[in-house]
């Protein structure tokens, strides 16, 4: 039950962004029989392998986020000291992570249907209740 409350909560984490208005919380319900609960584990293996993933290529993002700034920060300082000119600037000025984790919120996402589609199939429930974030007026 733990593990599936920590599944839980990495999905509603993952949902709320700052472009995102709404969040979702799923409540998941075992299947009853034994063969089930084999089955809700192999989904359960198979979305963490997609997660794994999804940290993968965010590591990558940002690795080459961060030889991009670098290579940035490189010229800024070249123009400033061929000018005369104080470095006001740090390498992480030049950072700009934020498309390395929309890319992961939307990756996660991505792992989260499939899982719920593979644990009905094994005879298992998913219910999903979406409500407003903060300031929705519709």
């Amino acid at each position: 039950m733990r593990r599936v409350a920590a599944f839980l909560a990495l999905f509603v984490f993952a949902a709320c962004g700052e472009d995102v208005p709404v969040y979702s919380h799923s409540t998941y319900a075992l299947p009853t029989a034994p063969g089930g609960r084999l089955c809700v584990a192999q989904c359960r293996d198979a979305q963490q392998y997609c997660a794994q993933s999804c940290t993968l290529d965010y590591r990558a993002c940002y690795n080459d986020m961060q030889r991009q700034a670098i290579k940035a920060y490189d010229r800024y300082t070249s123009d400033r000291f061929a000018r005369g000119l104080n470095v006001v600037l740090t390498p992480s000025d030049f950072e700009h992570p934020e498309a390395c984790d929309r890319d992961k919120r939307a990756c996660l996402a991505d792992c989260e249907r499939p899982y719920n589609a593979c644990y009905t199939s094994c005879g298992g429930t998913v219910s999903t209740q979406t409500s407003c974030r903060f300031l929705c007026f519709e």
